[in-house]
């Protein structure tokens, strides 16, 4: 039973780190959730500035994207079969882990 446990450990880690994302998996997955926040967000309540700051990013998410990813700082590493992201900008920061494809931030956004 033991060396079983131990084979589906390895396995789990060998997994891991076959399928580890990368620094590219990073960036993208940043990309989709800075779009979708930005199309998400309500224009009723904001001011005339946001208003219109958020129908321009509407109207070219490529030029909105790359505006918004020059103020946040990443700090990526590739541990043994996970990932570390670190973001911080706009007074914001948080902790992503990759693994299996996929990226987690346990705590979402915080003050920074």
């Amino acid at each position: 039973m033991l060396r079983f446990l131990l084979l589906l450990a390895a396995l789990a880690a060998l997994a891991g780190f076959a399928t580890r994302p990368g620094v590219d998996d990073a960036e993208t997955a940043m990309r989709e959730q800075v779009l979708l926040a930005v199309a998400n967000q309500e224009l009723r309540g904001k001011s005339t500035a946001e208003q219109a700051a958020l129908l321009a990013c509407r109207l070219d998410p490529t030029s909105c994207y790359d505006l918004i990813r020059s103020g946040i700082d990443i700090t990526f590493e590739a541990r043994l079969v996970y990932a570390r992201v670190d973001l911080e900008g706009f007074g914001k920061s948080a902790t992503c882990y990759g693994l299996f494809t996929r990226f987690f931030c346990p705590g979402g956004l915080r003050d920074a």
